[in-house]
């Protein structure tokens, strides 16, 4: 709605909050701005799957695993309150405000928000003040199918990367004996702009090792030919072990001779890229690069901006990405694709969403070497990227109430007449989770 109209709608409420000062008036005003009945109509993934997901489960049910049924259900149910709230109430007018409970899906939109802030402070807070590398690392298109299916693979996945560069570390025979260890911080990601299964590992790597006498080296040269070589070879073996326990036999043997032909066709080894950071000193970027994969590591597959329109009558859904082809690129380049717009029947595009969702307990970042919680080799005497009074007070911020305020400009226990509402557990109802 716009500004003017939400100021004539509530000029009387307004007008209260104005007597109480510019803080007030204006906390009061995007406080109204931001209720659902004043938004512009947005098509929102809660809202989609509300909508469609009674018709889509019980087509696939068959094919759903529980954690996708469940991060899903919550969801669309995040912050009913029929589920339960908690009841604020102004101590000097009776004015109330209702908080709904969250459902703390990481399929959610919402929720996702104060999670990622969580993961990526806990990344930040293990990083040593020291220079990092940011390695992706990549999968040949021809084993996604069994990454799909078997979902155990991720792990593998984890293992095998950290098998590579801790490789190149142990081309050195007193590195061995001294059994020095890079810190690294592993990232998996599922999906690409264009929402299609495409697992691959973002890692931050220190360049750093440490050994058995707690001694920090130097380690930033990194042979590539030799690290995709290693990852290639440490995947297909690792998948080769897994599968040979946990699928059936002609399963196996249909990847044993997929292994022969993918060693034959990239002879160069599977995808691995890792330059410097050098754009805004290495604290900074350090900093930027694990605030962006954390994000994609915590969110669901596709920005909310990003959709477009849908059809009620047709249920088809639009939607855009730019390709990462583009990225670097001149408009002006005869390369340049373009913004991509794909108009799609709404049960494709659900099918592409919950793909990417994990079961339940699964980490999609993983600590290896020293940055390892189990890690013998402490590094707590170490200088950190974070000094402890920072990550206090960017643990103190993350909160419902203080994100509220520093993503949508309000205080939602504000109230109008100037005072802070206070919560009031006897009015609240926190529904018991076995009733």
């Amino acid at each position: 709605m716009d500004p003017i109209l939400i100021k004539y709608k509530y000029r009387d409420l307004l007008a209260l909050a104005a007597i109480q000062g510019k803080d007030v008036y204006e906390n009061e005003l995007n406080k109204l701005s931001n209720l659902k009945v004043n938004r512009e109509a947005k098509l929102t993934i809660q809202s989609i799957f509300k909508t469609y997901w009674p018709f889509f489960k019980p087509l696939f049910l068959d094919r759903l695993r529980p954690a996708i049924i469940s991060n899903v259900e919550r969801m669309i149910d995040c912050k009913n309150l029929a589920n339960g709230y908690l009841f604020f109430e102004c101590p000097s007018c009776d004015q109330f405000y209702l908080q709904g409970l969250s459902c703390h899906s990481r399929f959610c939109v919402s929720c996702n928000q104060r999670y990622r802030e969580k993961r990526t402070l806990a990344v930040q807070s293990k990083l040593l003040d020291v220079p990092h590398r940011h390695f992706v690392f990549s999968i040949a298109k021809e084993l996604r199918a069994y990454f799909r299916l078997y979902r155990g693979l991720f792990d593998v996945l984890f293992s095998s990367v950290n098998e590579a560069l801790q490789a190149l570390v142990f081309s050195s025979k007193l590195a061995v004996k001294e059994d020095r260890r890079l810190g690294l911080i592993a990232f998996l990601h599922t999906f690409g702009r264009d929402l299609k299964f495409n697992p691959h590992i973002h890692v931050l790597v220190a360049e750093r090792t440490l050994d058995i006498n707690l001694k920090l080296r130097n380690f930033s040269y990194f042979h590539f030919e030799k690290l995709r070589l290693h990852f290639q070879l440490a995947l297909l073996r690792n998948i080769s072990d897994y599968l040979k326990v946990l699928a059936p036999k002609e399963t196996y043997n249909r990847f044993y001779r997929l292994k022969t032909f993918l060693i034959s066709k990239y002879k160069k080894g599977f995808y691995a890229h890792g330059p410097q950071l050098k754009d805004y000193g290495f604290l900074n970027s350090a900093k930027k690069v694990s605030d962006y994969i954390t994000r994609y590591a915590s969110r669901p597959a596709i920005s909310e901006e990003r959709i477009l329109s849908l059809d009620p009558s047709t249920h088809q859904i639009t939607w855009v990405y730019d390709p990462h082809e583009d990225d670097h690129k001149s408009k002006d380049d005869p390369s340049y694709l373009g913004r991509q717009t794909i108009t799609e029947h709404v049960f494709h595009f659900i099918a592409k969403l919950i793909v990417h969702i994990h079961d339940r307990n699964f980490h999609t970042i993983r600590y290896f070497g020293f940055y390892a919680n189990k890690s013998k080799k402490s590094v707590s005497s170490f200088k950190k990227l974070l000094s402890i009074a920072t990550v206090k007070l960017k643990r103190s911020r993350l909160n419902w109430l203080y994100m509220l305020k520093s993503i949508y400009k309000y205080q939602s226990i504000l109230c109008s007449c100037g005072h802070t509402m206070r919560l009031n557990l006897d009015f609240s109802y926190l529904r018991d989770p076995g009733g």
